[in-house]
């Protein structure tokens, strides 16, 4: 972990307070990484709204959002709620005026571009000097250093936040594009889906974890990121123990990773032997995405995809066969199972019966959704993101 992020939150108890997340893409996989994470930390919370990209969650808890932005992958923005202001022009002038005191009033409010306008308005007749910044994206709020120097202003469900913590585009791009270590052709995991899924795991960060398929080793490299101590990363591939390595070396000096007290532990395996390397009973979570096939290029027969599936679902299976016996009794295994895209259908890989039957559960974060899928249109294969437990 950076010298300057803690691995887990030391929230302090208040009053109730409202925080709105503003949610990535796959918006159900956010709101589950947001509930383990909160889970982990013994942080109460109640859903006050939650539609589209938007949720509002009620704690009792004073939470560092700037160090908690840093733990989400799946959170794009986090901002506090201001009790008392309504959404009128006037009520938002005065607000913004006691919020910066001096200077000029530099702020956006997203989605309302003429409330923005109309406010500007009201804060020159209050003799501030005010611009409004049209803020189209989270670029633009961090390329005019909105919350440092300024207020985004976010209204959802007839109530007011000020934007506190926002998630840092250029440290997502340089752990995906910018470490040394790739394999394009097999493709890679992204590490905001890495990071989302080691929080699903709800682990200590001194528990162990095991990624048996460490490809490029982005799990591994995360979970340092995140502060995890034991870590164990294991491929069938040499090249992919040499990337992780090389990754691991990189991430530790980009990033002024502080290493005392860490343990990793990376080798050439495959899984079928991993039991040769790995006493049994010993991992408190297995985090993985394994073999997802070859690249689908979208020129497949249906038959092809399906014969596809069946040998990675054998795969699977014996996979899990191992985790039986390398898992603690009640650890967790967070696995990645491809879908295949084909034609306007998804062609599954059905395990989860068999997976149950060597001694496991579906311990889903959000009991109502049995796994969590992660694809942008487009794209040939979807991810579904499943949390077993031992048994």
């Amino acid at each position: 972990m950076t010298k300057s992020q803690p691995a887990q939150l030391q929230p302090e108890k208040i009053n109730k307070k409202n925080i709105l997340f503003i949610l990535g893409r796959e918006t159900i996989l956010s709101l589950a990484e947001i509930k383990s994470y909160f889970i982990l930390n013994n942080i109460k919370f109640e859903i006050e709204h939650n539609h589209e990209n938007k949720l509002i969650l009620s704690v009792d808890h004073d939470i560092n959002l700037s160090d908690l932005i840093k733990l989400l992958g799946g959170t794009v923005k986090i901002c506090d709620g201001i009790n008392d202001t309504k959404t009128q022009k006037d009520s938002l002038a005065k607000f913004l005026n006691t919020y910066i005191p001096t200077g000029k009033i530099e702020f956006s409010i997203n989605g309302f571009n003429a409330l923005g306008i109309e406010t500007k308005k009201v804060l020159k007749e209050l003799g501030r000097s005010a611009r409004y910044v049209e803020a189209k994206n989270t670029a633009t709020v961090i390329f005019n250093n909105l919350i440092k120097k300024g207020a985004d202003i976010e209204i959802c469900h007839n109530q007011i936040f000020v934007t506190k913590a926002i998630q840092s585009i250029d440290d997502f791009s340089r752990r995906d594009f910018g470490r040394p270590g790739r394999d394009d052709e097999s493709g890679m995991l992204p590490p905001k889906l890495a990071m989302m899924m080691l929080n699903l795991a709800i682990q200590r960060n001194n528990n162990l974890i095991l990624d048996p398929f460490c490809g490029s080793g982005t799990i591994i490299t995360e979970g340092i990121l995140m502060g995890y101590k034991n870590l164990i990363g294991s491929d069938v591939s040499e090249k992919a123990v040499s990337d992780t390595i090389q990754n691991i070396k990189w991430i530790e000096n980009i990033f002024n990773v502080d290493t005392a007290g860490l343990k990793l532990d990376i080798f050439k395996s495959d899984i079928f032997d991993i039991n040769k390397k790995i006493s049994d009973n010993t991992i408190d979570a297995v985090v993985a995405e394994p073999y997802l096939g070859k690249p689908l290029r979208g020129s497949e027969t249906k038959q092809m995809i399906e014969s596809q599936a069946t040998e990675l679902k054998m795969l699977y299976l014996n996979a899990f066969s191992k985790f039986k016996k390398l898992l603690k009794p009640g650890a967790v295994a967070i696995f990645i199972i491809p879908r295949f895209r084909f034609k306007e259908d998804w062609i599954r890989i059905d395990c989860e019966k068999d997976i149950l039957k060597l001694g496991f559960i579906n311990d889903s974060v959000l009991p109502e959704q049995k796994h969590l899928l992660y694809w942008r249109p487009g794209q040939h294969v979807g991810r579904e993101i499943w949390r077993f437990k031992k048994i």
